[in-house]
C-alpha cells in the first residue's frame, strides 16, 4: 500500500512490493489565470500535455534502496565513497560486495558522468553512480550544464541497459549547494525531453528521502509534464526557460524573454517588469510548497512570504 500526499506518493512502513501511481493519476493543482495579467513568456506551450509521458513518470517519498526495480540512482563523488543519505542506504542494503567491487575494479567518476555496478543483495540489477556538481553562483551556467549532463547520462546509460524501470535519486545532494529550484528546473526538463525522445525506460521514478527534498519538485512537475491541456497553457507564463533539444540549459546569450506579439512590446525592458508578478507568485508558490512538506517546528523558522528556496540548504545530518 502506498499513501497519497499531494501529488507524492509516501512509502508506508513497509516498502515491499510497493505500488507506485503514475504522475497522470496525480490531482492537478488549481491554475492561476494570468489572461489579461501580464504577457506569456513563450508564445505557445513548450511542453504539450502528453497523458503517455506522464504515466511514464512517478513521485515517490522513500528508500530508493528497496525499491524493486532494474536499476537505481546513487548520487556519490568521484571515488564512489560519499556518504550521505542515499548513498550510505545503498552500500548498506547491497553488502560488502559494493565496496569491494569499488575498490577491486578502483572505479571513478568524474563530475556528470556515471559508472555502473552490479545491485548485489539489493532489488535492483544494476545500480548507476554519477557525481553532482558542485554550485558556486558565478558559474551557475556551467553548473546547471553538469547536473544537466547526470540525468541525461544516467538515462542514456539505463536505456543501454535494457533497462525498463529506473528509480532515479534527486542528483544533488545537500552538500553540493544546488538551489533546490534550480536542480528541480534542470532535473524534470531533462527527464522529459529524454521520455519524449525514447521508448524506454518504460517508467522513471524520481525519488527522495523526505517531504522537503521533493517540494520543489512538486511544485513545478506541473510546468514539465501538464496533466492537462490547461496546465499546459499556464506554464507559458510559468517557465522561464525552454531549454534545449535534450532539455539542455539555455546559454546565457539565449536567456531572452519570448512575449506573445513582439511588436505590442518595443521595449523589452517594459516587458520584463510585467512579468515580474509571476515570477513573484511562482515563489510564494514554491515557497509554500516546502513549507507544508516541513515539519511544524521548521514552518515557524519560515518567513510569511518566502523567496524560493534558493538560500535553505539542508545538509545531510538534518535529514
Amino acid at each position: 500500500m502506498t499513501i497519497l500526499e499531494g501529488s507524492v506518493m509516501r512509502a508506508p512502513a513497509s516498502a515491499g512490493g510497493v505500488v507506485l501511481s503514475r504522475w497522470s493519476q496525480s490531482a492537478p493543482a488549481p491554475l492561476t489565470d494570468y489572461t489579461g495579467r501580464a504577457p506569456p513568456v513563450h508564445q505557445y506551450p513548450v511542453f504539450p500535455y502528453d497523458d503517455q509521458i506522464n504515466q511514464r513518470l512517478a513521485i515517490w517519498q522513500g528508500d530508493i534502496s528497496t525499491l524493486e526495480v532494474d536499476a537505481i540512482t546513487n548520487t556519490t563523488d568521484e571515488t564512489l565513497t560519499e556518504c550521505n543519505v542515499v548513498s550510505e542506504r545503498i552500500m548498506q542494503g547491497a553488502g560488502p560486495d559494493l565496496k569491494e567491487e569499488i575498490v577491486t575494479r578502483a572505479l571513478e567518476c568524474r563530475t556528470g558522468e556515471v559508472v555502473v555496478t552490479s545491485g548485489y543483495n539489493l532489488r535492483c540489477r544494476h545500480i548507476i553512480h554519477t557525481v553532482s556538481p558542485k554550485y558556486v553562483a558565478k558559474y551557475h551556467s556551467a553548473a546547471e550544464s553538469s547536473l544537466h549532463n547526470c540525468y541525461k547520462n544516467v538515462l542514456h546509460r539505463a536505456r543501454e541497459l535494457g533497462v525498463r524501470e529506473l528509480a532515479l535519486c534527486i542528483i544533488s545532494s545537500p552538500r553540493r549547494n544546488f538551489p533546490p529550484d534550480v536542480a528541480a528546473h534542470v532535473a524534470l526538463r531533462t527527464i522529459r525531453r529524454y521520455l519524449e525522445q525514447h521508448p524506454q525506460p518504460q517508467l522513471v521514478v524520481v525519488c527522495g528521502a523526505s517531504g522537503p527534498e521533493l517540494a520543489p519538485l512538486c511544485a513545478l512537475a506541473a510546468h514539465y509534464f501538464p496533466r492537462s491541456a490547461r496546465e499546459a497553457d499556464a506554464a507559458r507564463w510559468r517557465l522561464r526557460e525552454a531549454g534545449g533539444a535534450a532539455g539542455e540549459p539555455d546559454p546565457p546569450e539565449r536567456r531572452i524573454r519570448i512575449i506573445h506579439n513582439p511588436h505590442e512590446h518595443p521595449d523589452a525592458r517594459a516587458a520584463e517588469d510585467d512579468t515580474s508578478l509571476c515570477d513573484e507568485e511562482a515563489a510564494v508558490e514554491a515557497a509554500a510548497a516546502f513549507a507544508r512538506a516541513c515539519s511544524p517546528d521548521t514552518q515557524l523558522l519560515l518567513p510569511a512570504s518566502a523567496p524560493a528556496p534558493h538560500g535553505t540548504r539542508h545538509y545531510d545530518s538534518d535529514q
